[in-house]
């Protein structure tokens, strides 16, 4: 019994094996046939009836036409593939079509019809500069009576001689090349005088990822997921600190007029395919290295990429990052210009790295990291270093981000260990090389989170953004290494925050990047990456003195609002059982943030006695004067407090990111509620001001899916203290119906980074 059953199993695999060879050499049989005719022969007896035989003779005797079939045109049926493929949202001439997938043509000729017997089709499709069948950029498809779902194929769908067409099914396989392929019609005819070949080019195709596809390496299996990771063309960017978030409306915009041939401009502009075009162009099979690419890409730190990175907080030969309030512009001027775009910041780079990922069909999303460490040794630390006089120095190149924002694309890994499948962070910023060039990821989350550094790529750089511990020295005069003041597990990484599926609420993922701070598995994934870190020698001369502890708590005194006086509290406890005189010394600078400190604000020095077990409290008031003008970007200032105890001549320090909130509400939209398609509409603005200051040289900005890509509109002239103002009218010209969104951005010289949002219906 066992005997037959493991020789059924062998006659099983045989068969398919059998199978799989006659479908990859489908000229074997008729080879084999010729050189053996009698098998046809016993094959034709024992199986054919005569109306069969019949059919074939007649067929047979038919004359050969005296032309050869000439194709007129292809109608490429794009309102039924596109909706099929649910690529129907791009604006697009050619067809876009989703790869694992199906999709149907009529091909129409215009001498007379398809004869089966006389006539053969093949369908071409070519990718890139110079294609190949070797490589697989190049491949010819004959048309058949039946499509193998695995591999590239056409199908006689149907036939119609009264309109001179045939109807041919494409079948895409989940493997293939994503992008532009040039679609050539190969008709051979037996004509009375020979066979001939003709071959006629047609408009071309473009096959992108497709997530909706159990058998495509993007699949998201939740509907729900791929409607706003795929196809929401609109979402939310958080900013702020960890303590007061905020949200940026964002205009992905992955389906505008240009927008998807930008994405597949990037991948062909990188140097990796500039230097080596065929091997790259092979590898865009594969969302894993589309993404790193496009991370490369999105930045112009190694090559012509879009966006030119600016924290200096001087933007006059460019647009501030604050005020871009969507992608398309951004990407539209650089594929006009061929420049970068002059500026952007870590969320304006997300933005549009996740428009380029979805207009690919990349299932994608913007994270937000709160406290994001940038750790320039890879030590899985960042050490903050403050001197003799209580000032922080920059000892090394080691910050913490207020936020920072980054991607993560859906995707499975088949390029790595099993359990690595689903969300993997990418990061277009320019931080630090990889590789020797400005890119970043992919790297599984899952990686992150357990803190296995070597899995995936730049993992360790991610974990540190999430999972650093913050480290304090002090150093002496000679810039020497002192001792170590505070070690702090739970600085790094705060409320990891996305936009929610299908709402505008917030989502924290925190979970996903790490385990719940100083939990076992959380302190064994740090060890982990610890251990594959470099430690400077340091790390391991000093421990934290313990003697005269001192605790710092600086907390805001109330109202933070721009235009208004700001209070800051600072509490100094003395924990231990002695008296202590204490020099306290808090200073107040301008932050960017990347944790670079612009405008020095203010310095406050003061000495306390504080009995055993007692605090000080001490109210520091900046007033507008002494903070307005000096504002950069996301209107940041850094409080620094240290503590040294003159007893014992020991060190304490703590920081604070104040946020100043720019007054709600003083920006609105002026139109209409519902607009008509194709038909001019009028937008304008209303502002009013909200500081005790002037405004000058106000601009404001317009962008809407389906509405306009951009539109601007100067004040003219200044706008007074509590003065409201509005703006002369905006033409816009919508495109394309449903409810959307429209986006304004309001800055001036003294008031920068001032938004609004309205929904709106286009019928």
């Amino acid at each position: 019994m066992g005997n037959d059953s493991s020789k059924e199993v062998e006659d099983s695999t045989n068969s398919e094996e059998v199978a799989e060879f006659l479908d990859e050499n489908p000229r074997f049989l008729a080879e084999y046939i010729e050189r053996n005719p009698h098998l046809l022969d016993n094959y034709v007896f024992a199986n054919v009836d005569e109306a069969t035989v019949k059919g074939w003779l007649d067929k047979v005797k038919a004359p050969s036409p005296a032309a050869i079939l000439q194709p007129l045109k292809i109608d490429y049926q794009k309102p039924k593939n596109t909706a099929a493929h649910r690529t129907d949202k791009y604006i697009h001439n050619s067809l876009v079509v989703r790869r694992a997938e199906r999709f149907s043509i009529d091909i129409y000729f215009k001498n007379r019809a398809y004869l089966p017997a006389k006539d053969t089709v093949a369908l071409e499709f070519s990718i890139g500069t110079s294609p190949k069948y070797a490589n697989g950029t190049k491949i010819r498809c004959p048309v058949k009576e039946t499509l193998q779902g695995s591999k590239w194929g056409c199908m006689l769908a149907g036939q119609d001689d009264a309109t001179q067409k045939i109807s041919v099914d494409v079948n895409i396989p989940a493997d293939a090349i994503i992008g532009r392929y040039k679609l050539t019609v190969e008709v051979t005819s037996e004509l009375e005088t020979g066979m001939k070949t003709e071959r006629t080019t047609k408009p071309d195709i473009i096959v992108i990822f497709n997530p909706f596809s159990p058998t495509d390496n993007c699949y998201m299996e939740n509907s729900a997921d791929r409607d706003e990771y795929v196809l929401n063309d609109t979402g939310k960017i958080y900013f702020g600190q960890w303590y007061r978030i905020g949200g940026k409306d964002w205009l992905f915009g992955q389906f505008e007029e240009g927008i998807l041939d930008i994405a597949l401009k990037l991948l062909r502009k990188d140097s990796r395919a500039i230097k080596n075009p065929e091997k790259s162009l092979k590898k865009r099979a594969s969302p894993a290295y589309c993404s790193r690419v496009l991370s490369a890409m999105v930045n112009c730190n190694d090559d012509d990429g879009i966006i030119w990175g600016n924290w200096s907080g001087d933007y006059a030969d460019g647009k501030s990052p604050t005020s871009w309030s969507g992608s398309v512009q951004i990407m539209k001027q650089w594929n006009e210009t061929n420049e970068a775009v002059k500026y952007g910041q870590c969320w304006v780079f997300s933005g549009v790295l996740t428009t380029a990922l979805r207009a690919l069909g990349i299932p994608a999303r913007s994270i937000t990291n709160y406290r994001s460490a940038h750790d320039t040794e890879y030590n899985m630390t960042i050490d903050k270093f403050i001197g003799e006089d209580g000032e922080e120095t920059n000892f090394t190149s080691d910050s913490i981000w207020n936020f920072h924002v980054w991607n993560e694309g859906w995707f499975r890994r088949p390029d790595l260990p099993k359990g690595y499948d689903g969300w993997q962070a990418v990061d277009a910023t320019p931080q630090e090389e990889s590789s020797g060039i400005m890119q970043c990821g992919p790297a599984p989350v899952k990686a992150v989170q357990k803190g296995e550094i070597y899995i995936g790529t730049d993992t360790n750089f991610l974990f540190g953004e999430v999972n650093a511990d913050v480290v304090w020295w002090s150093v002496d005069a000679g810039g020497e290494v002192t001792g170590m003041l505070k070690r702090d597990k739970r600085d790094v990484g705060k409320r990891i925050s996305t936009k929610a599926v299908g709402s505008d609420e917030r989502e924290d993922v925190t979970k996903y990047y790490k385990f719940e701070e100083d939990t076992p598995e959380e302190r064994t994934a740090f060890e982990r990456a610890y251990a594959h870190g470099r430690k400077a020698d340091y790390h391991d001369k000093f421990v934290i003195k313990e003697e005269g502890a001192m605790q710092i708590d600086i907390t805001t005194g109330g109202d933070t609002m721009n235009g208004k006086p700001i209070s800051v509290k600072i509490v100094v406890n003395n924990t231990t059982k002695e008296n202590r005189d204490v020099i306290v010394t808090t200073v107040m600078h301008t932050l960017l943030n990347n944790e670079n400190r612009c405008a020095f604000i203010k310095r406050d020095k003061r000495e306390v006695a504080i009995a055993a077990g007692q605090a000080n409290e001490q109210d520091i008031v900046l007033a507008f004067g002494e903070y307005g003008h000096r504002l950069v970007d996301e209107n940041v200032i850094r409080v620094t407090t240290t503590a040294r105890v003159k007893q014992t001549n020991n060190l304490y320090v703590d920081t604070f990111d104040l946020q100043v909130d720019s007054p709600p509400g003083v920006l609105t939209i002026e139109c209409a509620d519902t607009f008509l398609r194709r038909e001019y509409s009028e937008i304008s603005f209303t502002i009013t001001n909200p500081l005790p200051i002037t405004l000058t040289d106000g601009v404001f900005t317009i962008v809407g899916s389906g509405v306009t890509n951009g539109k601007t509109v100067k004040a003219n002239g200044p706008i007074g203290p509590g003065e409201t103002f509005k703006s002369q009218p905006v033409e816009v010209y919508p495109y394309r119906s449903g409810r959307t969104y429209l986006y304004a951005d309001f800055d001036a010289t003294e008031f920068k980074n001032v938004k609004a949002a309205k929904a709106i219906r286009v019928e």
